[in-house]
């Protein structure tokens, strides 16, 4: 049940990086008037880093189930 709301969480998290960049994106293109060039830069710059967290909770998840199927084994087996 664990793994099911740590999943759920990385929609929220992505909808509010979506929303953050955009609000802060938008403050900063006006106050520099750079046409957008803020907003894009910050979207993929957070986007990129939302990405390297998801593969490297998913990298623990998996070790984690490998720890608890090697201690589930009963001893001597392969």
């Amino acid at each position: 049940m664990k793994k099911y709301i740590i999943f759920a969480s990385i929609g929220f998290e992505l909808v509010g990086l979506i929303l953050g960049c955009f609000y802060l994106g938008q403050y900063l293109d006006q106050k520099y008037q750079t046409k957008g060039l803020i907003f894009a830069g910050l979207s993929l710059a957070c986007l990129v880093g939302w990405l390297i967290r998801v593969v490297w909770l998913l990298n623990r998840i998996q070790k984690q189930d490998e720890k608890e199927s090697e201690s589930k084994k009963p001893p001597g087996t392969p």
